[in-house]
């Protein structure tokens, strides 16, 4: 079955990205403040903390964050392996992927600097994006460590599931995170550094006339 068949497989499914009504995740969570009593606190705080969370996950900047890494690879990696240059700072990935350049001998016979570029960042790509992911992680489990307050979040939780109904809060929890967190930081980087791969992949080498896609599919059968 073709995916893509519809134009709404382009933006998305909008009942499965807009969650659960907000009055209906509050209803849940008034009807578990009600179940607490005089320690309704307890839900208040939990709930502050929650929110305060999931709105330090800002996934516009995660986007461009995605962008600007695979931007970067051409800048300080890729770049000097084109043009047969050492990087300033040593890049942990340089000797791979001049290994990659080496095995592809096809990538240097285009005239297009370019061209070669967006061959080579196309062919390392699952090593370069596997890295850049790393480095984001690290950055983000840094600030959100330094930010947030994980262990008094999960203090609050396990007292208020010894007064109140713990499946109620595993459905609060779950409808929050529906709601409010439709896309994950992590998913919105991915997403960031696919946009820059897909307009790599559709730009057209002024020499031969082709995009990089059609160029990428010439190289990889040459293989089999």
């Amino acid at each position: 079955m073709n995916i893509f068949r519809e134009i709404d497989a382009f933006y998305g499914d909008e009942q499965k990205g807009r969650g659960d009504p907000l009055h209906s995740i509050f209803r849940l969570a008034g009807q578990i403040r009600r179940e607490l009593g005089p320690k309704g606190y307890l839900l208040d705080n939990y709930l502050d903390l929650v929110l305060q969370g999931l709105n330090m996950v800002v996934t516009g900047e995660a986007v461009e964050e995605g962008t600007e890494a695979a931007y970067q690879f051409q800048l300080k990696l890729l770049s000097h392996i084109v043009d047969g240059t050492e990087p300033e700072e040593p890049h942990p990935l340089f000797d791979h992927v001049r290994e990659v350049y080496q095995r592809y001998p096809k990538i240097r016979s285009f005239q297009e600097r370019r061209t070669r570029l967006y061959l080579l960042m196309a062919l390392a790509e699952e090593e370069l994006l596997e890295h850049a992911l790393s480095r984001f992680l690290a950055k983000q489990e840094r600030f959100l460590i330094g930010s947030g307050d994980i262990v008094s979040l999960n203090e609050f939780y396990d007292k208020i599931v010894c007064f109140a109904n713990q499946s109620f809060m595993e459905e609060l929890n779950q409808r929050l995170q529906r709601r409010l967190q439709v896309t994950s930081m992590l998913s919105a980087f991915i997403q960031g550094y696919a946009n820059d791969l897909l307009f790599q992949l559709t730009w057209r080498d002024p020499e031969t006339s082709r995009q990089i896609f059609q160029l990428l599919l010439d190289i990889l059968s040459e293989e089999t």
